[in-house]
């Protein structure tokens, strides 16, 4: 018999990863299941339920108890996988109730309280939000050792100086620290926004149409109102209590999904880079090695930068995720969607798997990133002093003339004999400009890289201080 769990072969970012743990299938079921033992422990608490019918609850409460199999098989019938499994629950309650010493009448009584006043929508969409906090744990931490990694980086090269790339051509001289200071930058937000919408993850609870109806009927002159047992249930979910139920308002869905986009284009942009950088022709980055990671199975000499590749990966899947999850959200029609609703679930795990295993990766690739300080240098040399071309345009324009032309027209025309192959630009500069005017010296401080850095290190440090204020590690 086929296997029918997915174990992520087809996806590499998250194979094997806490990610794709946290977002299995079995995960799904113990959130459902969770929260259908919390609201009947909120209930019990309440005197509306009997303890013992949450005791029972709980012990059936087990993801191990279910044949998920099953419950794939029989979803199909009601289009969301909590209608078998609720039939599963009161079946396993009562049977934990029996075990626990209860009469008949007393389990009967324990799988009756199961789902009391709920829907499926208020379960799924709980269960969905719990299952990102869990998920989200592991992503915040790793972005968190991300971003640390990036910031000691940037503040160890922040003199290290390389070429930056415009349109993938050499442009103007800039600081390695800079670059991963850029990159610390977009992490940091990542981080943030993703952790602020992880705390903002709330319940959904407002029964068959949105009104708890048949709850607040119940609950007449109790003294007890629907909003106080929302509440307790956020507080036992560790969720947010949003007042009223959002079941056709589906923004808390897509602020979470676009949090976790975010992280994912973060992250992504570290793996370009180093993806550009790490080709032996370039060689300024190298991927932190590790036993078994990045082996080619024909071509022995290769290192393959993969942790890089699986972020490319992740960058290329989540935006067709985060559409597919606006496009449901903006299908929700009345007060249950025909198909948006139910389109979002595998949107939302998928972007929660992608965005949590590329944090998981870009922490390994941060931490490890090996910098070849000398190959930098050397890659900006290849241009020469041609990389210095904007300042000189600026700063020396007036001072230069040849037999045709003057000013930046003659520098175009320097730039234009350099790059052709004749002689070096400061050669042609020499030749063209009055030493009275600009002498050697200052022509060569002119022409120093390191000279023409502007506002770098003003940068660095901004970036630096802004990631510092977002105390990440909170």
């Amino acid at each position: 018999m086929m296997d029918p769990r997915d174990a992520g072969l087809l996806d590499p970012v998250s194979a094997g990863s806490e990610a794709a743990r946290a977002t299995s299938d079995t995960a799904f079921v113990q959130a459902m299941l969770d929260v259908e033992a919390a609201w009947v422990g909120v209930l019990a608490d309440a005197g509306l339920a009997e303890s013992a019918a949450a005791d029972a609850v709980a012990a059936a409460a087990d993801a191990s108890r279910y044949d998920l199999a099953s419950l794939a098989a029989r979803t199909r019938d009601g289009a969301n996988a909590l209608i078998p499994l609720l039939a599963d629950l009161r079946a396993a309650t009562r049977d934990a109730a029996l075990a626990a010493g209860a009469d008949a009448e007393g389990a009967a009584a324990a799988a009756a309280s199961v789902h009391r006043g709920a829907t499926s929508q208020d379960i799924i969409d709980t269960a969905l939000m719990l299952m990102a906090r869990r998920a989200g744990a592991s992503l915040t931490a790793d972005l968190a050792a991300a971003a640390a990694s990036l910031a000691e980086t940037a503040e160890t090269h922040r003199g290290t100086l390389c070429v930056a790339r415009s349109l993938t051509q050499h442009a103007l001289p800039t600081t390695f620290g800079l670059r991963a200071a850029g990159w610390l930058s977009g992490v940091a937000a990542g981080a943030d926004r993703a952790r602020s919408a992880l705390a903002a993850a709330p319940v959904q609870w407002g029964g068959a149409a949105g009104t708890l109806a048949s709850l607040a009927d119940s609950l007449t002159g109790s003294g007890t109102t629907t909003a106080q047992l929302t509440t307790r249930l956020a507080d036992r979910l560790s969720l947010a209590d949003p007042g009223a139920p959002w079941h056709t308002q589906r923004l808390p869905v897509t602020a979470l999904g676009a949090a976790l986009a975010d992280v994912v284009v973060a992250a992504a942009k570290v793996g370009h880079d180093v993806l550009l950088a790490s080709r032996p022709e370039v060689g300024e980055l190298r991927e932190p090695a590790a036993e078994g990671r990045g082996g080619s199975s024909a071509m022995p000499q290769k290192q393959n930068p993969v942790l890089a590749v699986t972020l490319k990966q992740a960058s290329i899947a989540a935006p067709a995720q985060l559409a597919q999850l606006y496009a449901a959200a903006a299908a929700a029609d009345d007060e249950r969607p025909d198909g948006g609703w139910h389109a979002e679930w595998s949107a939302l795990r998928s972007l929660i798997r992608t965005a949590a295993a590329a944090a998981e990766q870009l922490a390994a690739l941060a931490a490890g990133l090996q910098v070849d300080t000398a190959r930098m240098r050397a890659n900006l040399g290849l241009s020469g002093d041609l990389v210095l071309s904007e300042r000189i345009m600026a700063r020396l324009a007036p001072h230069v003339s040849t037999p045709t032309a003057s000013g930046k027209a003659a520098v175009t025309e320097l730039v234009r004999a350099a790059q052709s192959g004749g002689p070096p630009l400061r050669e042609l500069l020499r030749a063209a400009i009055d030493p009275a005017a600009v002498g050697d010296a200052e022509l060569a401080g002119l022409l120093d890289p390191g000279g023409y850095l502007g506002a770098a290190d003003d940068f660095i440090d901004t970036h630096l201080e802004t990631y510092r204020k977002l105390d990440l590690h909170d």
